[in-house]
């Protein structure tokens, strides 16, 4: 069996939970390589959950993004409902493959999107940053940018923060949950916005100092 083929099993083996990375190099060594050409055909994917990243097999990927990403599966539901449409009503026939047919391609797009910006961000090298050193840029920046009642927008202080600690816009909002979850009593945060912390399912896109 060749490197690939080890690799691949080990992948399809963890079905739609994903192999994490870091555990397919203990148990089969050196597979960057082999990896990068595998996510590059198509077969497997990568994707970071949490701090680690995780390969999946093209069989298993859109399971696991129905599982855990709410815009994919929003955008599946409706594909599935268009679709079950179409069968039951003729009436409807013609406006809904229209509809479907632009679904589905919003769809190709968005996984092969996530797909190559998981792929080149599990190549390159990330920065840890710590929820304190985040605070330190992330109250510069409140600061800076504090409206009259004190609220601010996140999406106006993300470039600014992800500057000076390299961080990239999934990593900014990570961290701005955590700080905000541990000093509760310093910052609020209030739904709306463009972007922003999921909280009890609800976007939640501005912050205060307390």
């Amino acid at each position: 069996m060749t490197a690939e083929e080890r690799l691949i099993k080990k992948i399809l083996s963890a079905g739609s939970a994903g192999a994490k990375k870091a555990d397919l190099r203990k148990e089969l060594g050196e597979i960057d390589a082999t990896l990068e050409a595998l996510v590059s055909k198509g077969e497997v994917f990568v994707d970071k959950r949490g701090s680690a990243y995780y390969c999946f097999h093209k069989s298993h990927y859109v399971q696991s993004l129905l599982n855990t990403d709410p815009r994919f599966k929003l955008t599946y539901d409706m594909i599935k409902s268009l679709d079950e449409t179409v069968s039951s009503s003729s009436k409807e026939v013609a406006r809904a493959i229209e509809t479907l047919a632009g679904n589905i391609s919003n769809l190709a797009r968005l996984v092969t999107e996530r797909g190559t910006a998981t792929a080149q961000a599990s190549a390159a090298p990330t920065r840890a940053v710590s929820v304190s050193d985040f605070k330190v840029a992330f109250d510069a920046a409140l600061a800076n940018s504090a409206s009259s009642i004190g609220w601010v927008e996140l999406a106006k202080i993300k470039s600014d923060v992800c500057a000076k600690c390299g961080l990239s816009g999934d990593e900014f909002y990570r961290l701005v949950g955590e700080l905000t979850g541990q000093y509760q009593d310093k910052y609020e945060l209030s739904t709306g916005g463009g972007e922003g912390v999921m909280v009890r399912g609800l976007l939640h896109g501005f912050v205060r100092c307390i």
